[in-house]
This record gives C-alpha cells, sequence and structure tokens, in this order.
C-alpha cells in the first residue's frame, strides 16, 4: 500500500454519494498543522477499497468555527 500524504489521519464519519463514490470527512495533519479534509473517494474494484480522489477541500483547523457558522446560516 503507498504511503499516506498526511502526518496523521483521524476518519470523523463518511456517507455514501452514490454506489461508487463515498465522501469522507477527517482530521489530518501534516508539518505539525491540523486541517479538515473533506474529500471524494472511489471504490476500486480490483481491491474493493476506497481510494481517494481530486475532488475535496482541505480546510486549516482554525477556521473550521467560520466553516460550522457559514454552513449554520445556509438552513
Amino acid at each position: 500500500m503507498a504511503a499516506s500524504f498526511w502526518d496523521t489521519e483521524d476518519l470523523l464519519g463518511k456517507f455514501a454519494k452514490n454506489s461508487r463514490e463515498e465522501i469522507q470527512i477527517k482530521k489530518v495533519t501534516k508539518n505539525s498543522k491540523t486541517y479538515i479534509d473533506i474529500r471524494t473517494f472511489w471504490l476500486d474494484s480490483k481491491s474493493d477499497e476506497y481510494r481517494p480522489s481530486q475532488k475535496g477541500v482541505t480546510v486549516p483547523f482554525e477556521f473550521l468555527g467560520e466553516l460550522l457558522s457559514i454552513l449554520e446560516s445556509a438552513e
């Protein structure tokens, strides 16, 4: 298995996007900085494992409060 891009990864949650993709939300670190990574993963039928796609966004952890405020105001 290939080495991960992140220094650490903690899966916070996931949900199905469709029958072949899921969205994973992770708390990740790189070079001592913490981020929230929200990314689409695709099902690799050869290995039956989900693989990360380029479709996603990584938000610095210090902006998490602002992101939550924006999402809450969208309701």
